[in-house]
């Protein structure tokens, strides 16, 4: 997202901070972000997707790669049911690719905008 584009007031927002090794667990249209890994070690991400057994994916969910079978082999809490749940949110489908399409952090590279400054060149990673 462009922060110059956007109606978010970043003046509200709460930093949310931990010791290597925290993890944060938020909704998936929340805004969130952090300051670029400036170290040589590589910054881990796990994706973990936890949703109502009514919100079906709009993307890669039942009838889109993935069965609904499959959808409810992994339902935690609640019952199956074939009426998902649709809310009127601001959404524009299909979603536009990246112009440099591959992980979340290739996605971003592209942007002009950011919120966080990056520096010139990434440090090598090291493990």
């Amino acid at each position: 997202m462009d922060p110059a584009l956007c109606d978010v007031d970043f003046a509200k927002a709460v930093p949310c901070t931990g010791k290597a090794g925290s993890f944060s667990i938020h909704h998936a249209r929340t805004v969130h972000g952090s300051a670029e890994n400036t170290s040589n070690r590589p910054r881990r991400l796990l994706l973990y997707e936890v949703t109502a057994a009514d919100a079906w994916p709009l993307i890669d969910g039942p009838g889109q790669g993935r069965s609904l079978d499959a959808f409810n082999e992994r339902i935690i809490a609640g019952e199956p049911t074939i009426t998902p749940r649709v809310e009127p949110v601001p959404v524009i489908m299909p979603l536009p690719p990246a112009p440099r399409q591959g992980s979340i952090y290739e996605n971003q590279s592209s942007l002009k905008n950011r919120f966080f400054a990056t520096s010139a060149a990434p440090a090598a990673a090291t493990m």
